[in-house]
């Protein structure tokens, strides 16, 4: 748990946990909406940040998996030069 990554999760998380037990505390419609939008929009950034982490690899296990001379083990069946 030394990277900066893991540290920013931990950060997000944190703020995340915040705004919603505060939010709610708020009487005041302005200040309720902005925390709102900045909860929603630290949200998407930690999903999109997820998705990054997820879906490259995803991606890239489809796309060697589909092309026969990316895989590592050979096949006998097919005739390669």
């Amino acid at each position: 748990m030394n990277n900066i990554d893991t540290y920013l999760h931990i950060i997000g998380i944190e703020l995340l946990a915040i705004l919603l037990i505060v939010v709610p505390l708020l009487s005041n419609q302005i200040h309720k909406r902005a925390l709102s939008t900045v909860f929603v929009v630290v949200l998407g950034f930690m999903l999109a940040h997820f998705a990054t982490h997820l879906l490259p690899n995803k991606i890239a296990t489809f796309i060697y998996s589909s092309h026969h001379e990316y895989r590592s083990i050979k096949s006998p069946n097919i005739n390669r030069t």
